[in-house]
């Protein structure tokens, strides 16, 4: 059988989310399987699996923005950033709550964020961590981020407890780094979980072995999120008759006003792909029926 759609997995820790991948080919026995952004083997939580033609979405849910629940060791430093790395500073470090909310609402105004050294981003063709393994120092470009928010949970022990909602590419690691500066100390996240990706929540996501037990059952299908429920898009509806000619490559004339892409092409109950508008007449951008 053939599996269209998308699969909200609940990654554990110690996996790398290639290790989910494979998993999932297994329990789904195809080949065409993708997640939509990686997460360190040490993060656990929402990982988004896009199976056949829900592959050809991947970029567009990799682009929405991810809430974490994250761990803040303070008084604390490692060459990554995170508590798995080498220990470099240490030190007793106390504060106060009031400090600490001063502290990430300066956070929060930030737009540019550099990256930790120990990051899979690529300077001059190689991953940051190469250099990193190398001893090598390089110049790290900062890069533009959006912290839609930011909140404290809990603080004790020197550890702050934050829930985040961030854009793509900004790293948590390098945000509790930042959070230490500010509080003039070391900072070095522990505890990671995503709780959410573009709109996939950790509550109603499946672990694997979950997803294994349906598989058996052949209840599998229950658990594939639609590529229209996974991604909301708007859309256009076209007639049979204009399906087929718009899926032979045939521009259409409609009285339908161009819309912001990206949006899907129905035709009744059928989506058939993206669509987009050429001098004003419709044409299909990627099919996916």
């Amino acid at each position: 059988m053939q599996y269209n759609g998308v699969l909200n997995v609940l990654k554990p820790t110690g996996m790398t989310s290639h290790d989910v991948v494979n998993r999932i080919r297994k329990i789904t026995s195809q080949k065409k399987v993708g997640h939509t952004g990686t997460l360190d083997p040490d993060v656990a939580g929402v990982l988004p699996i896009c199976l056949g033609k829900g592959t050809k979405i991947s970029n567009f849910l990799m682009e929405g923005n991810k809430k974490y629940l994250c761990k803040c060791h303070l008084g604390l430093l490692t060459d990554t950033y995170d508590i798995y790395g080498k220990v470099l500073k240490k030190e007793d470090f106390y504060t106060n709550i009031n400090k600490i909310k001063n502290a990430l609402d300066i956070l929060k105004d930030k737009k540019t964020q550099k990256p930790p050294i120990y990051s899979a981003i690529k300077h001059k063709g190689k991953k940051l961590y190469e250099y990193a393994r190398k001893n090598q120092k390089i110049e790290i470009k900062e890069k533009k981020i959006e912290i839609l928010s930011i909140e404290l949970i809990n603080y004790t022990d020197s550890k702050i407890y934050l829930k985040a909602e961030v854009s793509k590419g900004t790293y948590m690691r390098s945000l509790c780094y930042d959070l230490g500066r500010l509080l003039n100390t070391y900072g070095t996240m522990g505890d990671l979980i995503r709780v959410e990706s573009k709109g996939l929540n950790i509550l109603d996501s499946f672990t694997l072995e979950e997803l294994e037990e349906k598989s058996y059952q052949n209840k599998l299908n229950n658990c594939i999120i639609p590529i229209e429920k996974a991604l909301k898009l708007p859309s256009i509806k076209i007639s049979a008759e204009d399906s087929r000619k718009i899926l032979n490559g045939i521009f259409l004339e409609l009285e339908t006003e161009p819309i912001e892409e990206p949006f899907y092409i129905f035709s009744e109950k059928n989506l058939l792909g993206f669509g987009e508008f050429r001098q004003g007449k419709l044409k299909m951008k990627k099919r996916l029926c």
